[in-house]
């Protein structure tokens, strides 16, 4: 009887271990993560078939990744040098409005209708993924779960609120900004995906600096402009 009752309790933990370690999911292999931020954008322009990209196509296909994924994605062109003619207005106007729904913790990311059907060519977009993803993987290799009290609801609203602003910036006209102001909603967004408070901390003070930079930029290109027009 004890023998094979010692038995049964071994084939019942070998089940019990067969079954956790198909519960188990793969890791990949360059990350140690599964299905990273990079792997997820080279792979929709992989999969994407026609040749034109709407704004409105990119959030059906990744809204359900949540907030950040959607802030690298639009943020990302900008840190690519004139990868496309007009990338700030294009893409900056989007990320003010994903901004706002973060500062109003909306549960879903959506964009109106109007700005849905802008778009950009399928080429563009792989060539913009594909020169920012060594970039990208390599930041990734770095983040993981920590200080969760960056990421509290109030915390995130403050930081949406910045990054609300330098979308607005990113809008505007102003020469040599564009890379300054994207990076820090690049990291917020990483963030937002790996959960790492860390990064999003780096992205507040780094986005502040931003800012300011900007500011001054821009007020030092109207003095520029002011002082060319005679009179």
């Amino acid at each position: 009887m004890t023998a094979d009752s010692t038995a049964r309790r071994s084939r019942a933990s070998s089940r019990r271990e067969s079954r956790a370690k198909r519960k188990r999911p793969p890791r990949s292999r360059g990350t140690g993560r599964t299905d990273s931020v990079s792997r997820r954008l080279v792979g929709f322009g992989e999969e994407w078939k026609s040749e034109t990209i709407t704004l409105g196509d990119l959030m059906q296909a990744l809204e359900h990744r949540g907030y950040g994924l959607l802030l690298i994605l639009f943020a990302l062109p900008n840190l690519i040098p004139n990868p496309i003619p007009g990338v700030s207005a294009i893409f900056g106007i989007p990320l003010a409005i994903l901004s706002v729904q973060i500062v109003l913790q909306q549960p879903r990311p959506w964009l109106p209708s109007w700005l849905g059907r802008r778009g950009i060519k399928r080429e563009a977009y792989q060539r913009v993924i594909g020169r920012a993803a060594p970039t990208l993987t390599k930041v990734e290799r770095i983040l993981k779960p920590r200080l969760p009290s960056m990421l509290e609801p109030l915390t995130m609203s403050l930081i949406a609120g910045l990054c609300l602003v330098l979308s607005l910036l990113l809008v505007l006209p102003i020469p040599l900004t564009g890379m300054v102001l994207a990076i820090p909603i690049v990291l917020f967004g990483l963030a937002l995906v790996q959960r790492d408070g860390l990064c999003a901390l780096i992205a507040a003070l780094l986005g502040n600096a931003a800012m300011i930079f900007a500011v001054g930029a821009g007020w030092a290109a109207i003095k520029g402009v002011a002082a060319a027009v005679p009179g």
